[in-house]
């Protein structure tokens, strides 16, 4: 199989668009930690799945997704101190100018993170056994569903059952956690 079938294989999963966008969120809001794409690329790498190549695309894609929002926010911080020579026209093509090298050195920052953390994230979920996707199949099958409220028949009516009172109900005794020592009785 040729690697640009691969690339386009996991570009049209879905859940790669979505562990993408949750590892660019992540990177957003870690904006202040030092090579926080790392952060947003790895938990999308862990979320895809173990595979190296899969988790340096997904956390690539994560690193490209926050570039653009970090590359607006920049530019809009940075506008505040560019002095422009007279005229509108050149303080908008300064600005102009200066948010594509912004993104531009963004993008190259938050897509080599991001998809080196992407890459360490699908080793940690090999490592550890992480998260994986689910089988449809087995998602809707009803004999993997639990039961929250199994019920259990022990063989005993609730008169012999060791732990019922005479009445039926349970028994109660005193603890240590009672407040006066005494039996609830």
């Amino acid at each position: 199989m040729s690697s640009a079938s691969a690339d386009t294989s996991v570009l049209n999963d879905t859940s790669t668009f979505k562990h993408a966008a949750i590892g660019a969120v992540i990177t957003l809001v870690t904006f202040f930690l030092p090579f926080s794409p790392v952060i947003g690329g790895g938990v999308a790498g862990y979320l895809h799945g173990p595979d190296g190549r899969d988790g340096a695309i997904v956390g690539g894609l994560a690193g490209l997704l926050a570039a653009v929002p970090g590359a607006v926010l920049a530019t809009l911080v940075a506008s505040v101190f560019i002095i422009a020579g007279p005229g509108a026209r050149s303080g908008i093509l300064v600005a102009l100018v200066f948010f594509l090298l912004i993104l531009l050195v963004s993008t190259l920052y938050g897509g080599v993170l991001g998809a080196l953390g992407g890459f360490a994230g699908a080793v940690l979920n090999r490592e550890f056994d992480g998260p994986t996707e689910t089988d449809p199949d087995r998602l809707h099958d009803p004999t993997t569903l639990r039961d929250d409220s199994p019920e259990v028949d022990d063989g005993l009516d609730s008169d012999d059952h060791p732990d019922s009172d005479a009445d039926g109900g349970p028994r109660s005794e005193s603890t240590e956690f009672d407040a006066d020592g005494s039996s609830r009785e």
